[in-house]
């Protein structure tokens, strides 16, 4: 269970991490009058975000050949981010992420680890583009521009288009580092987000489906994450009971609580049993 947990940290924070340099200019492929629809489309993309403050989920988290563990997932939009891990309906570890720090609990050992997000983009030469948004976009399915934040409808020509079979667009964010893709279905629905890193052969797809209403708009209930490269992983997450409205009480450490270096942290996973 904290294998995985501590699995989905190092992504979250990694995701989170992912900043903006000038976008290179590639010629897309579409004619003006395609190019016309496509932006049609985007526009009904863009308007089945829903606005709220907080919201929360119960997640299911899977892991390929391991166990299924059960949690739930709370948002703050723009400032926070909580994913839980319980056991009979007993919170055994958390991450929390804000525009400052991702830090990871595990409760059962009361140890508890903290990564300035600061830090870690100075040592990925990726000052100043640390976004806590780029996480939020990919838990709830939405299109994140670099340097802009959650997509709006003015950030079309960000992007550049190009066509796919079945009625599919692909809209592509390109830049010195690395390769940002979004999938649009026919509905006009994200479908699946790419990052691919290719001085480092490396990358993941995080695939969406079976949407559910929430407020006036939409976000995914089924979530599947393919990584690849020195840590390929494969995991899916389930998302039922989307609801808005309500905040949560951030993790304070009690005098029973130790910390320690993420590197310690993760020796210490090292010696539990999956």
């Amino acid at each position: 269970m904290k294998k995985f947990f501590l699995y989905f940290a190092v992504c979250a924070m990694a995701l989170s991490l992912s900043g903006c340099r000038s976008s290179k200019q590639v010629a897309g492929g579409l004619d003006k009058e395609q190019l016309s629809a496509a932006k049609e489309r985007y526009a009904a993309v863009i308007d089945r975000n829903f606005d709220f403050q907080y919201l929360q989920a119960k997640v299911r988290y899977s892991l390929d050949g391991g166990k299924s563990l059960s949690g739930k997932l709370y948002v703050e939009h723009g400032q926070r981010i909580c994913m839980t891990v319980a056991v009979l309906g007993i919170e055994m570890a958390r991450i929390e992420a804000n525009r400052d720090e991702v830090m990871v609990i595990d409760k059962v050992d009361k140890v508890y680890s903290r990564t300035s997000v600061a830090d870690a983009a100075t040592r990925l030469g990726l000052e100043n583009e640390a976004q806590l948004e780029a996480v939020e976009a990919l838990l709830l399915g939405r299109i994140y521009v670099p340097g802009r934040g959650i997509a709006s409808k003015e950030d079309f020509g960000r992007l550049t288009w190009y066509p796919m079979e079945n009625n599919e667009l692909q809209a592509d964010y390109v830049t010195e580092k690395y390769q940002l893709s979004y999938v649009i279905d026919g509905e006009n629905r994200v479908v699946a987000t790419q990052i691919n890193v290719p001085e480092k052969n490396s990358g993941f797809v995080w695939e969406y489906a079976e949407p559910t209403a929430v407020e006036n708009g939409w976000m995914p209930t089924q979530e599947s994450l393919s990584a690849t490269g020195k840590s390929p992983l494969n995991a899916h997450l389930a998302l039922s009971n989307p609801s808005v409205g309500r905040s949560w009480t951030s993790f304070t450490p009690s005098a029973n609580y130790r910390e320690v270096t993420f590197a310690e942290l993760i020796e210490i996973v090292k010696k539990l049993k999956n």
